[in-house]
């Protein structure tokens, strides 16, 4: 008789972890260190292509108390941002009725966010310390319509460590493009 391993087979529920961890540590891979390769999609030297004031947007998120409404009073537990151990959600004013309605466990919900709406998620180490930033910020139509054009940056202390069109933001949020790749939250009380 040839029975097939149980080792042989891998189960579902195995893949699904297997992609979370690999959503939640992007250092690992070289596309996300920032050391080789390039972290963008589309062409960012096409002429026709719109492009975004990084500048301004990077004055904004970091002003982020003063300038952006927030969205999570308390922080979330972090599965995908691999130095967080939490998350606190910022947006725009103009987002935050928006962001609310996205139910997470629904993953046909479709919602559209405005050009110039941003969220900031502010990184929370295990003591509780903010020890990064992510941003996202929603370009002009034709900045990137792959990623349904978003700009992404991650802060760290007062380095910008990732900016533009970053491909391991783009697979991650990539899960939630119904909900124009913004990912709901548990919506702490």
């Amino acid at each position: 008789m040839n029975k097939r391993s149980p080792r042989g087979v891998i189960p579902p529920v195995l893949f699904v972890l297997i992609g979370l961890a690999a959503c939640a540590e992007p250092e690992r891979f070289e596309r996300a260190s920032g050391e080789e390769g390039t972290m963008e999609t589309g062409d960012p030297d096409d002429p026709d292509d719109p492009e975004v004031d990084e500048d301004a947007i990077l004055a904004q998120a970091m002003a982020y108390e003063q300038e952006l409404t927030l969205l999570t009073p308390e922080p979330e537990l972090s599965e995908t941002h691999s130095d967080a151990a939490s998350v606190r959600v910022w947006g725009s004013s103009s987002a935050a009725e928006l962001f609310s309605s996205i139910d997470p466990d629904d993953p046909t919900q479709e919602v559209s966010f405005a050009e110039g709406d941003m969220f900031v998620k502010e990184h929370f180490d295990e003591a509780g310390e903010v020890n990064g930033l992510t941003v996202m910020f929603k370009g002009p139509e034709g900045y990137d319509p792959d990623a349904r054009d978003w700009y992404w940056a991650r802060i760290r202390g007062d380095e910008l460590t990732h900016s533009g069109r970053v491909q391991w933001c783009i697979d991650c949020h990539e899960a939630a493009f119904n909900s124009d790749l913004v990912v709901g939250f548990g919506k702490s009380p």
